[in-house]
């Protein structure tokens, strides 16, 4: 027995390592492969070689761009080996996951995620790619906008990967460095950083040269040296066409950087012509190429260059579909979000199964039984977390939650509904903003105020929540579904998403309105004061007949002056 899984493990680690060997070059062959491995591992009982084989499965994936099945699979690969030693796979395989939240911009997740892959990879013995899972970390609070903690985290990749030469890790933490430099005005670091990044990609990533020579050249004009930004722009020509001629693999986005670059800096300099005419070039090549983040920045630059030159209608056409495009985008990255999010509770529903199927075996069902009487209460413990979730990315605690489910259901008892429906409203009306935890934590974190095109991706969060929660077809959910959908709507017809009037809003959405803003006004967060008892009972009251359902306000006063005995709820 003993010979016969020496020879299993043997042929797994052969067809393990074929797949990755294989993955750069053929990963339609590795994909094969490490199916193969994972089918022999389960049979052979290897649990560790098993989760390997999902992680190649998950890398391959993502690299084809299925980030569902990368997020599954990544996930499955964590179940299998985190009961188990900490291991390179299970690095790896978290660090997977976080990059899928972070290209989904749910940043929070993703820092979650990488900064336990940076914990488990520390306890291996491993110590040649540490500097990867940094290069990571820091690209998130790059992106969330903490640009110190990025510089901190993006300078201890560097110490960490001077002992083991990873030079094309230091060239490209390099140019990060000299990026977040420049966008803050610290042209002269910006300057020496971006030197050093090119001379190290010449040798160790040929691929970074162009990138790394434009982010040059915008730190040159900075410093209004534009005679050494034109010769990066030109070097960085040169630098594409020779690699070209060479027969290299390139990648349209290097071409398209330095193309945006320029227009940039023509833009900058009062060039109007000139920008134009590198920013519509690379607006062609960005569209033959389905690259929409940088057809986003493109139309944007284009609008501004084109109002500069007095071509008004262009600017218009350009804005117009900068905004189209952004919605687009948003959409996509919203439905990946939930796809996401999905994808986990399906992972704890399976898991919570199999734990069912153990219990049964070992007549332990009964206890389980009692603590999961139904499906409500199986499914209603995930979709909390992730109410609470939301809750915590905006800043506030599920002390919110809770008290928006407690007054609707004191509503609806004041207006004669039966108990067992103000009960499943209580609890249903817990979930009401949930499809926050879709929005992008860039719009729901910022600390100022939201622009148009934000507040609409906000608003998205009654839609995203009802498709959360209507993926369970029990009455609780159905209900807290229209709930989440409906809480916005305005007795006059002027709310979202639908612009519903009067009655046709449903009631549970009409009573979580009340319950929602009372309990936001009476609650002390960290932009605003709490308002007193009477201050925000006689708010509710003033927006009786508009934003509110009369009769809804005459029973909330009424629950209020239970609770608050003398209390003034004339309207302000």
């Amino acid at each position: 027995m003993h010979d016969q899984m020496t020879t299993e493990q043997r042929r797994v680690r052969n067809l393990l390592d074929d797949a990755a060997t294989r993955r750069a070059t053929d990963p339609t062959g590795a994909r094969k492969t490490a199916l193969d491995a994972r089918v022999v591992a389960r049979a052979a009982g290897l649990v560790g070689e098993e989760a390997e084989a999902l992680y190649q499965l998950a890398s391959i994936s993502h690299q084809y761009g299925q980030t569902d099945d990368a997020f599954a699979l990544a996930s499955e690969a964590v179940a299998l080996s985190e009961e188990m030693d900490p291991s390179l796979t299970l690095a790896w395989s978290l660090h997977l996951i976080g990059v899928v939240h972070y290209q989904a911009s749910n940043f929070a997740a993703a820092l979650e995620r990488c900064l336990s892959a940076l914990q488990v990879y520390r306890a291996t013995d491993d110590q040649i790619n540490e500097g990867k899972i940094l290069h990571t970390i820091a690209a998130i609070y790059q992106s969330m906008g903490d640009y110190d903690r990025a510089i901190t985290t993006y300078e201890s990749a560097l110490a960490i990967n001077e002992p083991v030469g990873r030079r094309d890790l230091d060239a490209m933490v390099m140019g990060n460095l000299a990026r977040i430099r420049g966008r803050r005005g610290e042209y002269l670091p910006a300057v020496s950083l971006g030197r050093d990044a090119v001379d190290l990609a010449r040798e160790h990533a040929p691929h970074l040269v162009g990138g790394l020579l434009a982010d040059l050249a915008e730190a040159y004009v900075g410093l209004a040296d534009h005679a050494s930004a034109a010769l990066c722009f030109a070097e960085a020509r040169a630098d594409w066409e020779y690699r070209s001629a060479d027969g290299a693999d390139l990648s349209p986005a290097e071409q398209l950087g330095v193309m945006v670059s320029e227009g940039r800096v023509a833009l900058r300099s009062g060039q109007v012509d000139e920008a134009i005419a590198s920013l519509a070039a690379a607006l062609d090549l960005a569209d033959r190429t389905d690259m929409r983040e940088v057809e986003l920045e493109i139309h944007d630059h284009l609008a501004t260059a084109y109002k500069q030159a007095g071509r008004y209608g262009e600017a218009l056409e350009h804005r117009e579909r900068h905004f189209a495009l952004h919605r687009e985008i948003f959409t996509d990255a919203a439905d990946l979000r939930l796809r996401t999010l999905q994808v986990a509770h399906d992972n704890q529903t399976a898991r919570n199964r199999a734990e069912i199927t153990r219990l049964q075996t070992t007549d332990l069902i009964a206890t389980f039984a009692a603590d999961h009487a139904d499906a409500d209460a199986y499914h209603l413990e995930a979709f909390e977390r992730l109410a609470a979730l939301a809750e915590f990315r905006g800043g506030n605690t599920t002390k919110h939650t809770n008290a928006v489910g407690d007054l609707a259901a004191e509503i609806a008892h004041a207006i004669g509904r039966p108990p067992e429906w103000c009960e499943r409203l209580r609890l249903a009306a817990r979930l009401h903003d949930i499809g926050k935890v879709a929005i992008a934590d860039s719009v729901l974190l910022k600390p100022g105020p939201l622009t148009m095109d934000e507040f609409e991706q906000v608003k998205q969060h009654t839609v995203l929540g009802r498709r959360l929660l209507s993926g369970v077809s029990t009455d609780l959910f159905q209900l807290a579904a229209e709930a989440a959908w409906s809480h916005h709507e305005w007795w006059d017809g002027t709310g979202y998403p639908n612009g519903l009037t009067g009655a046709s809003i449903p009631l549970s959405g009409r009573i979580v309105a009340i319950a929602d803003v009372y309990d936001s006004l009476a609650t002390r967060r960290i932009y605003k004061r709490e308002w007193e008892v009477a201050e925000a009972v006689k708010f509710v009251a003033s927006g009786s007949g508009a934003q509110f359902d009369p009769s809804l306000v005459d029973a909330f006063v009424r629950v209020m002056a239970a609770r608050h005995p003398g209390v003034d709820a004339s309207p302000l």
